[in-house]
């Protein structure tokens, strides 16, 4: 066989080759992608909780590592759109031993900047034990503001206040229980009940 027909065997076989080759690579850049794609997690609607848990529980640490909160609901729902976690029948506890104990109930809430702030809605009811010199104390409104790192409960909606046998309604309160201070914005009304009727038939 001539030399010049070999070089052209040898040249054919050279591109056919390179072909073969090519097409194997294309195969298994395909079936990579194919198997990446698999495996890729799905996306979730912005509108449609990623996860959601039943009757949980969350404990919230201060600075000093030590309790601080702890946070119960029935059912809670987290969307990752905005990273806020929606939750229902909320109870809410205070955990510092140095301060009186602050309970608080509702129908719903939500967490949002990380559980840096709840927002309560629906039948709230604040409850602060009683201390060495004040009676328990409990406040119920429609919606309020907790935050757990500075111990303050806030609201502009209008408000009730109970405690040691008299009642104080308002609109706007704020809770600072590291102070021990309540605060009533406006349109303040305080209700005192009126005296206890001596009994019938004094001591003769």
């Amino acid at each position: 066989m001539k030399a010049r027909s070999l070089d052209r065997i040898a040249a054919v076989v050279s591109v056919v080759l390179l072909g073969a080759l090519g097409l194997f690579t294309f195969y298994l850049a395909q079936v990579s992608d194919g198997g990446e794609s698999a495996r890729a997690p799905r996306t979730v609607a912005p509108d449609r909780p990623d996860y959601f848990v039943e009757r949980m529980a969350l404990l919230t640490m201060n600075d000093q590592g030590d309790p601080a909160y702890r946070l119960e609901a029935s059912q809670l729902q987290h969307f990752p759109q905005d990273d806020v976690a929606d939750f229902e029948d909320p109870v809410m506890v205070s955990l510092d031993p140095g301060r009186p104990r602050v309970t608080i109930t509702a129908n719903r809430g939500r967490l949002i900047q990380g559980g840096e702030e709840a927002r309560l809605s629906g039948n709230v009811v604040v409850t602060r034990a009683a201390t060495e010199k004040t009676a328990p104390m409990k406040v119920e409104t429609e919606y309020a503001v907790v935050l757990p790192d500075e111990d303050i409960v806030r609201t502009g909606w209008p408000v009730t206040v109970i405690q040691g046998g008299q009642q104080l309604n308002g609109v706007g309160m704020e809770l600072n229980n590291r102070t021990r201070q309540l605060r009533v914005d406006s349109q303040v009304r305080v209700v005192v009940p009126p005296p206890a009727a001596a009994p019938a038939g004094g001591a003769h």
